[in-house]
């Protein structure tokens, strides 16, 4: 079962009908396309964090550290910007505005979203 946090924003005629799921825990995507995914969300600092690492271990290689000691260190880095994807995106959307209005559960996004608007319906009536 994946957990995710549900975010509106309050000032919109109806905050219900675009609500964002981000889900908790290791984003894969962000695992692999750490940079693409980091623009793509308009992250700047993770983004700016990913470029300034892969330089650093250009010039760690450039100067004798081994191609073992990359890797791991590249696989480390990668694990840590999995895992905190998803709270960079949730501090995003805070700062745009955007209030954590419910969590839901479900074995997939689109079970969890059937979730939540049954709870919300529920709730306006």
């Amino acid at each position: 079962m994946k957990i995710y946090t549900v975010h509106i924003r309050p000032g919109e005629v109806s905050p219900q009908q675009k609500p964002v799921f981000v889900k908790e825990g290791f984003n894969a995507l962000a695992f692999v396309f750490s940079l693409f995914w980091a623009l793509y969300w308009r992250l700047w600092k993770p983004a700016l964090l990913v470029i300034a690492f892969q330089v650093a271990l250009v010039a760690l290689r450039n100067h004798g550290m081994g191609v073992a000691s990359i890797a791991a260190l590249d696989l480390g880095f990668h694990l840590f910007f999995a895992y905190q994807a998803n709270d960079w995106l949730r501090a995003r959307l805070t700062r745009r505005g955007y209030v954590m209005a419910d969590i839901a559960a479900g074995d997939t996004q689109l079970r969890a979203e059937q979730r939540y608007f049954e709870r919300a319906l529920a709730a306006a009536y």
